[in-house]
């Protein structure tokens, strides 16, 4: 007689949705950052990026192998094989965008990553020291460039900006509604310490106080229709 798998808890279907897209997009995000390599408007800025690209990638493969601790083991097949973000999905088409995704996308990840430094999930404990430890320096570079651009203004700021909206839009939705109760019982098991809005308040304070220490405004505003959100994409 088969025996069906034992049914998963709100609590751990939440995590192996949000680790499992944590690693997708953590790969789109090498894969992206590595085709700015030769292209960059700098050599140290190309340098950095493919420096970036790799610890990107490095993150994504040491993260799939936390699912198998949550019963859902997958390993890294690709960018095809993930579900990034559309808007990581395809290759960036300007330097505006890189510095963009840098900021934000990379931004609600880390900031997500940063709410496991004393997870339960003891594996993903492990992991985030790491990814922690490494962003830092992919967030001084991205400030240092946001800082850049908002001194020269002008068209370049104006792309930027525009840039910054659009990764805000879908990055923004990656956490999920607040009141998600899978998301709400993995915080009491001790998976994660904060919520969806604490992550999107921490990227959004951190974000527009650049600006506007730059002398620029960009209300980034919390997302309010979740009717089409899928925890299984995290769109």
């Amino acid at each position: 007689m088969s025996t069906s798998p034992p049914a998963v808890d709100a609590a751990t279907a939440t995590m192996i949705s949000l680790i499992g897209s944590l690693a997708d997009n953590k790969s789109a995000l090498g894969r992206r950052y590595g085709e700015w390599a030769v292209s960059a408007p700098t050599i140290e800025s190309a340098v950095a990026a493919a420096a970036t690209a790799q610890d990107e990638l490095g993150h994504a493969r040491s993260t799939y192998p936390v699912l198998a601790k949550l019963g859902a083991e997958r390993a890294d097949e690709g960018l095809d094989s993930g579900r990034p973000l559309p808007v990581i999905s395809q290759e960036l088409p300007d330097w505006a965008s890189f510095i963009a995704a840098k900021l934000v996308v990379d931004g609600i990840l880390t900031t997500f990553v940063a709410t496991g430094r004393n997870s339960s999930i003891e594996p993903f404990a492990q992991r985030v020291r790491k990814i922690l430890q490494e962003e830092g320096a992919h967030r001084v570079h991205a400030e240092a460039w946001l800082r850049r651009i908002c001194r020269t203004g002008g068209s370049d700021l104006e792309l930027l900006l525009a840039r910054i909206e659009e990764m805000w839009t879908q990055a923004s939705r990656w956490p999920g509604p607040d009141d998600h109760s899978g998301y709400r019982e993995a915080i009491a098991h001790g998976m994660v310490v904060d919520g969806p809005a604490a992550i999107r308040a921490q990227v959004r304070d951190w974000l527009c106080g650049l600006l506007r220490a730059e002398g620029v405004d960009l209300p980034l505003e919390e997302p309010a229709d979740w009717s089409s959100w899928v925890q299984e994409r995290r769109q």
